[in-house]
């Protein structure tokens, strides 16, 4: 899916892991489905990833939420990097 396609939906993604979430529940549910959850969220509560899991009814697998390896060797080196400089921006 296209990054645009997945601005239309107004869904807060914060993270690589959301983004993962929310393709995976567009595999799952369709995307037809995932908007009318995005409509269906009651009340003050936000349009986070987590909200249309839950309205879905979806349990989200680990494979989907853990951080790929690559990725997570990716932090880490930018971690170890801002300890040894000393700087946190």
């Amino acid at each position: 899916m296209r990054p645009e396609d997945l601005q239309s939906l107004d869904v807060i993604v914060e993270s690589g892991r959301d983004q993962r979430t929310l393709e995976y529940l567009i595999s799952v549910c369709g995307i037809k489905r995932v908007k009318r959850a995005r409509a269906d969220i009651p009340g003050e509560r936000r349009p986070y990833v987590s909200n249309l899991a839950k309205i879905l009814g979806v349990t989200i697998p680990i494979e989907v939420l853990a951080t790929p390896r690559p990725e997570a060797q990716r932090k880490i080196s930018d971690l170890k990097d801002k300890l040894a400089k000393g700087k946190w921006e």
